[in-house]
């Protein structure tokens, strides 16, 4: 149609231009009034052209910019359509491939999620499809890697567990970041891996773990107390060692059934040379406190044992300058039924972080003891 009426508004300016330089070459020849309103015609005819060609114009932009809107709601759309599908892909923590057996296709995860990319690639440039399908391959291959990872961890199961989560977020906000700065055409961070470490541990979130025999929970629990109790007193020579042999013992039917085992370091050597050790030993639950050789003399025997009691150590014996239970805690390890439901302290073990929060208050409890003893033997220079 506004091609049609600027050839008509094209011969009618011809038609009066001629006119206007045939009045100019013959004066007077034209009556006034004609040569008036050829004039006018002129102008009129050159206002309507501008017209149609500023209405072209704005018909182009509003064409451009309904195709740019259309282009992104469709985007928008992809982008959070690839994200679902990720997450459903990602849910059960494996990419589930169909193997064609009998000629049924079934469910292929990764056939979907490549068709998720090749979408992304269509609305996106190369460099953001690039970016995002290797965010993608690093979470996939996290996400294989936890798995095989969590099968066969023991008392580092939260930290694996929290771990991987960082990681996977990592990967999922870097993705995130790189559709937002396409859509939106800002410079978009990721939520860093920092962060997330931060409110996983922050929040203290519970971590549902799996069931675990009286074998397991006190294995897991002397190996975790252990780990503490070396980072929190660097000072003191805490040996490693492995317990798994001492907790089957434990349970074994004998006649004289294995106890009195644990952790036990030395403390403090008075001036006359006589040790002081801390142990944390089981019977048929736990006891910590001062520990003395038997067979050894200690002349500063009686100071040695009112340092214990001012921090509530009793029983004093030819074991002990002062033992006590946790001050919080009561972990009957003997009485425990693996087949029955956890009760009292033990359901801590029903959650990894739990049962770290549990094990590392235990840990500053023996930590502070040790060192107050300490502090208390050098202010008397024993």
């Amino acid at each position: 149609m506004s091609k049609k009426l600027l050839s008509f508004l094209g011969i009618c300016l011809s038609i009066t231009l001629s006119l206007f330089v045939f009045s100019m070459i013959y004066e007077n020849t034209l009556p006034k009034i004609v040569e008036e309103i050829n004039n006018s015609a002129i102008g009129a005819i050159l206002t309507a052209i501008v017209t149609v060609f500023l209405l072209q114009g704005q018909t182009a932009q509003e064409e451009q910019r309904d195709k740019s809107l259309k282009v992104f709601e469709k985007k928008q759309e992809v982008y959070h359509e690839f994200l679902d599908k990720l997450k459903e892909i990602v849910q059960d923590g494996k990419i589930t491939i169909s193997r064609m057996e009998n000629g049924n296709d079934g469910t292929d995860e990764l056939k979907d999620l490549l068709f998720q990319l090749s979408y992304i690639q269509m609305h996106s440039n190369d460099e953001n499809t690039k970016a995002i399908f290797e965010s993608v391959t690093n979470l996939i291959r996290k996400m294989n890697h936890f798995t095989v990872r969590l099968k066969t961890a023991h008392g580092d199961r939260n930290e694996l567990i929290a771990r991987f989560y960082a990681d996977f977020s990592e990967e999922l906000f870097a993705i995130v970041a790189i559709l937002k700065s396409d859509l939106y055409s800002t410079d978009s961070k990721a939520i860093s891996k920092e962060l997330v470490q931060s409110l996983l541990h922050q929040c203290d979130l519970y971590v549902e773990g799996q069931k675990l025999d009286k074998y397991q929970m006190q294995t897991m629990f002397w190996h975790e107390l252990q780990k503490r109790l070396r980072e929190k007193l660097p000072e003191m020579a805490i040996e490693q060692q492995d317990f798994t042999n001492d907790v089957r013992e434990y349970y074994a039917r004998t006649r004289n059934r294995h106890r009195y085992f644990g952790i036990q370091f030395p403390i403090y050597h008075t001036q006359q040379g006589e040790q002081v050790d801390f142990k944390v030993e089981i019977e048929n639950d736990l006891c910590i406190g001062f520990k003395r050789n038997p067979n050894a003399a200690y002349p500063s025997e009686n100071k040695l044992v009112a340092i214990s009691q001012a921090q509530y150590f009793q029983g004093a014996n030819q074991h002990w300058f002062g033992w006590k239970n946790p001050s919080r805690y009561r972990l009957n390890f003997w009485n425990l039924n693996d087949t029955a439901e956890l009760s009292g302290d033990f359901v801590h073990f029903n959650h990894p972080q739990s049962m770290q929060q549990m094990v590392d208050e235990m840990a500053d409890e023996i930590a502070s003891a040790v060192q107050l003893f300490v502090q208390q033997a050098k202010e008397q220079s024993l």
